[in-house]
């Protein structure tokens, strides 16, 4: 007689409430903060492919109410299947465009204009991208003007492609409709929410 094991996913929060507490405000501050990196601490036993920030992010956020596509590296990782569900009960989509939260690393982030928009009457059914930050180098930057900034502020992106400016200025151009961005660092999270513009920074000087 052959006995079956299964393995039990890694643990969540320590502190379910307080931590998923901690870590929405987290979330909510960078959104209201525009472009400004805030920590985030999560569970230090996550699957390897999240970490702890990422996966902070996805334990608070995450539920059997939401739908998220995963891509890029996060694809076809059974571990990381099996710590959502166990943990969140988040359903699966089909496709990036079906989801309520998108969960990409940089290389695999899909186009913002093929995913969930929202309406003018329901702009909160649009997708929220969660980007997986770690490891991009690069100097991309922009300043960035909106609710949340006093004057402009500097949005280092290192994690934006060639393609990033045109699709985000055609994203805020939407308002109210458009998608959110959270991107994940080791340790912090950063909002960049679709009523932020972006444009060129100003010339630096010597005696900057």
């Amino acid at each position: 007689m052959t006995t079956r094991t299964s393995t039990i996913p890694a643990p969540g929060f320590s502190e379910p409430t307080r931590q998923a507490q901690q870590t929405f405000r987290a979330v909510l501050d960078a959104l209201s903060r525009p472009t400004r990196p805030l920590p985030v601490a999560g569970p230090p036993e996550a699957p390897a492919s999240l970490g702890p920030a990422l996966a902070a992010v996805l334990l608070t956020l995450l539920d059997e109410e939401c739908s998220a596509w995963l891509g890029g590296r996060f694809a076809d990782d059974a571990e990381l299947d099996a710590w959502l569900a166990f943990h969140t009960g988040v359903r699966r989509a089909r496709t990036a465009a079906e989801a309520d939260f998108v969960v990409v690393d940089a290389a695999a982030a899909p186009a913002l204009e093929d995913l969930a928009q929202g309406s003018d009457e329901e702009p909160h059914r649009s997708a929220t991208v969660v980007l997986d930050a770690r490891g991009c180098t690069g100097d991309r930057r922009w300043s960035a003007h909106g609710p949340g900034i006093e004057g402009s502020a500097v949005l280092v992106a290192p994690w934006a492609d060639a393609e990033f400016f045109g699709r985000w200025t055609r994203n805020a151009a939407q308002f109210p409709r458009g998608v959110d961005l959270l991107v994940l660092d080791a340790g912090s999270v950063t909002g960049l929410p679709r009523t932020t513009r972006l444009g060129p920074t100003a010339p630096t000087t010597e005696e900057d």
